[in-house]
């Protein structure tokens, strides 16, 4: 493979590994409807057919705080929250490679939630991933969302995957809880 591994302890690396290695077999046979132009990219990016994609442990700090992972270009920075727990790595390093392939943020849920589940990492679109959807009108390179049944299909119309309805956010009013307390609590403590 000519993907460039940097940054991991050696149990970190054997993980990366075999991720990489598990997602080479299911593309050699597809789990789902995959573009063949998709298939084809990601096969020379993990053969080496195209510029070698480097793969970086960020650790916990600064750029990784938050995410599992980025993408910029042909580089996939892994987060401690991505390595959380192992047997998660092989989805979200596919996903990340679905970036590196070109593909927008719909390509890469859609194709991740199709041929990974829930147990072996596969995570359900956010809020915030909603709302890039509807920002790129729910089209991705390779794919198109429905944004009333959540019927994800391909241009060749094959169903990939039907997402689940996003979880609905709270509102401001019942999230906002005052940082004093109440006048009612005022009462209880000075009583008690």
């Amino acid at each position: 493979m000519a993907v460039r591994l940097v940054g991991f302890s050696r149990e970190r690396l054997a993980a990366v590994r075999a991720a990489l290695a598990l997602i080479w077999c299911r593309l050699a046979r597809p789990p789902g409807p995959i573009p063949g132009d998709l298939q084809e990219f990601l096969q020379s990016i993990l053969s080496g057919v195209r510029p070698e994609v480097t793969i970086v442990y960020g650790g916990a700090d600064g750029v990784c705080a938050v995410p599992f992972a980025r993408t910029a270009g042909y580089r996939i920075l892994v987060c401690d929250r991505g390595l959380i727990p192992r047997t998660h790595l092989p989805a979200l390093l596919f996903h990340e490679l679905i970036h590196v392939a070109r593909g927008q943020e719909l390509d890469a849920e859609a194709f991740e939630s199709a041929w990974f589940s829930q147990a072996e990492g596969a995570r359900l679109p956010t809020g915030d991933d909603w709302q890039i959807f509807k920002r790129e009108a729910y089209q991705g390179w390779w794919v198109r969302l429905d944004p009333r049944s959540r019927r994800v299909t391909d241009y060749a119309d094959r169903l990939v995957v039907t997402f689940s309805p996003p979880a609905r956010r709270r509102s401001a009013r019942r999230e906002r809880r005052p940082s004093w307390p109440s006048p009612r609590e005022r009462n209880r403590r000075s009583s008690a």
